[in-house]
């Protein structure tokens, strides 16, 4: 026997022993004594998660519900709901129906890989056949964002460690926020606290689960009790039952907005990119920017408008790096600061994108301090990781730095009408102005965090402390800064993380009246976006001491 043919051989004896193992589908009639109409509920397991871990859960929610919920559980071939899904559903719905199942409302439930299945589903040769659709330890991807999913609920915990509540935030601005739907219910993000990715199933975690997730604080009963009403009450909101399911789901909402509310907040700071497009300084389509135009210089043919054009109601720019010129500059409150930042990349030269002071005009400043205005701009690159693109939520979403570009605290003074500053005590040798804007993002972010949130990142997370900042230097494509990325040491006991900016500083002339070419009174830095360390508290910091894949089976069950 040739070794080809022995190979066919030895697949075909692997895929027949496979499709030979125990199926553990399951399905549950309803409770005995339930009144009310017939809901068809078919579950779609994560991967590697044992299907008959979800049987508590199925059974939490029959018993919430005023209906009779027919909860079915199919097993996927190697425990994977992507391989034969439309075939396991419709078995399911087959069997329950075959045992006496009248359904005339079909949910759909999926949890953490398997309700990535779900949408693809629906959104495929199964769309139009569920009536509603329940993700758990998942969200709608955002490229299923604007399809025709039916009514979904986003059901999460915020201890979630593969899918974090950063990116469930950006969730509910976008299926609630925005679109004004805290009463609709159309696409309801719904929240628990203390619960985690495993908190909607049950039994040993498997592998992946156990390195990625994050301790649960309300225990596996408990847990599933809070998601059976909150699936029950979307049932009867969502299918047409009780007033009072609705109007407590209309509750849940809103106090998800309220728990949420901290990252969202840093989000906008930050100008995060899936909350709104960023504008373009160049071709400005959201008058709220009110973007002075500069500087129309290029060195090649300028690379023209982008298409499509940003919304008008794209993001300007950040926040916080509007904020942070000011610290930059140094200056007292006797002057009045009009700063604006603007998205570009800082490589960009068609044209140039850099800052720049408006007025008082290049080459003139005002007579003093006291009374005077400067108007200014930035400009900022928010970088973000590559892997965000897999839209899984398991790695950060927040901008890993925010490389911005200022006018220097020298050509801010002397432009206020200071005399005789001196460059290198404002920036040439100061290490200190990245590091002061990095220690306030994380100090904002402190003080932003919930009371709860706080005092388990005291406890258990990973603290941030700043070292001065590194002057960057030029190598052979120019200043190095671009590529000199801020940086994230870990202690040698891991309990602290140190974060380090780098700089370019460059001396003023002239007062800036100087052609574009000549790069003076700049001082650029990599600053940590208070996004990313409100995502740190939450999230990032406790995977090390406070995750499930150093705990014992007790802390894991709480």
């Amino acid at each position: 026997m040739s070794f080809a043919l022995m190979g066919r051989c030895a697949l075909l004896a692997f895929l027949l022993f496979i499709c030979s193992a125990a199926d553990d589908s399951f399905f549950l009639p309803p409770r005995n004594g339930t009144k009310g109409r017939d809901i068809a509920l078919i579950l779609i397991q994560g991967a590697k998660s044992p299907v008959l871990g979800y049987k508590p859960v199925l059974e939490a929610i029959q018993k919430a519900s005023e209906d009779r919920i027919w909860a079915g559980a199919p097993q996927h071939l190697l425990d994977i709901a992507e391989i034969q899904f439309a075939q396991k559903v419709d078995d399911m719905l087959k069997r329950m129906t075959e045992a006496g199942m009248k359904a005339d409302r079909f949910v759909l439930m999926g949890h953490s890989l398997g309700a990535v299945g779900c949408q693809l589903y629906l959104t495929g040769s199964g769309h139009g056949k569920f009536d509603a659709l329940i993700l758990t330890g998942s969200t709608i991807l955002r490229r299923y964002r604007n399809s025709s999913l039916p009514p979904t609920l986003t059901l999460d915990g915020d201890l979630d460690g593969l899918l974090r509540v950063s990116r469930q935030a950006e969730a509910y601005f976008h299926q609630v926020e925005r679109a004004g739907a805290q009463e609709t219910l159309d696409r309801p993000v719904v929240i628990l606290e203390g619960l985690n990715h495993w908190s909607f199933s049950s039994g040993p975690l498997p592998s992946n689960v156990a390195s990625h997730d994050l301790r649960a604080e309300v225990s596996t009963v408990e847990g599933h009790q809070l998601i059976g009403e909150v699936v029950s009450d979307y049932l009867a909101a969502t299918l047409g039952g009780s007033v009072s399911g609705k109007s407590r789901m209309v509750q849940a909402v809103q106090r998800t907005g309220e728990l949420l509310q901290p990252l969202l907040e840093a989000l906008k700071m930050e100008g995060y990119r899936h909350l709104q497009p960023p504008c373009n300084s160049d071709y400005p389509t959201n008058p709220t920017c009110q973007y002075p135009k500069y500087p129309d210089k290029s060195l090649l043919p300028p690379a023209g408008p982008p298409r499509p054009l940003p919304p008008p109601d794209c993001t300007c720019g950040s926040q916080w790096v509007e904020g942070a010129a000011a610290m930059v500059a140094g200056l007292s409150n006797d002057v009045t600061l009009t700063l604006k930042d603007a998205f570009h990349d800082v490589s960009d030269v068609r044209p140039f994108h850099l800052p720049h002071i408006f007025h008082p005009t290049p080459g003139t400043a005002c007579t003093k301090p006291e009374g005077c205005t400067i108007n200014a701009t930035t400009v900022t690159m928010p970088v973000y990781d590559l892997k965000d693109a897999l839209d899984v939520g398991l790695w950060p979403i927040t901008a890993s730095e925010l490389r911005s570009k200022f006018k220097s605290r020298q050509a801010m003074q002397e432009a206020a009408g200071m005399q005789d500053v001196n460059f290198t005590e404002t920036d040439g040798s100061n290490p200190r102005i990245c590091q002061s804007i990095n220690r306030a993002a994380y100090e904002w972010a402190l003080q932003k965090a919930s009371p709860k949130v706080r005092a388990r990142f005291q406890q258990h997370g990973q603290l941030l402390s700043f070292a001065e900042d590194l002057k960057s230097g030029f190598g052979l494509m120019g200043p190095t800064w671009i590529h000199d990325a801020l940086s994230f040491t870990v202690s040698e006991d891991k309990k602290m993380v140190t974060v380090q900016s780098h700089y370019f500083p460059t001396p003023n002339k002239k007062l800036g009246d100087v052609p574009f070419i000549e790069t003076v009174g700049y001082h650029y830095c990599k600053l940590l976006s208070p996004a990313r360390a409100m995502e740190w508290i939450y999230v990032d910091s406790l995977k090390e001491f406070y995750g499930t894949k150093n705990a014992t089976v007790t802390e894991i069950l709480v």
